[in-house]
């Protein structure tokens, strides 16, 4: 894709709820970062869940545990689309 078939919608004044045929870049439909919020929060919790309660050993327990936090971090990176939150706005 070339930079003049880029989509000149601007992410930081208007929040769009449809995706932009043009350009892919930060055009994704809203219901799609609410299920992967869900995917990733319901990961989280069974990744923590099965660190507490079947992990005897204890790098492993870390470890999944370690995961499981990033589960949440991606969790509420994918909801922060839904308000604009920095990591979506242009490097501009």
């Amino acid at each position: 894709m070339k930079k003049k078939d880029y989509s000149k919608r601007d992410y930081n004044k208007k929040i769009y709820l449809t995706g932009d045929k043009k350009d892919l870049r930060k055009s994704f439909p809203k219901w799609t970062m609410i299920a992967w919020a869900l995917i990733d929060f319901a990961i989280g919790v069974g990744l923590i869940w099965y660190a507490i309660n079947h992990i005897e050993n204890i790098l492993i327990y870390y470890l999944l545990f370690i995961c499981g936090l990033f589960c949440f971090m991606m969790c509420y990176v994918h909801l922060s689309y839904l308000w604009g939150g920095n990591i979506w706005r242009s490097s501009k």
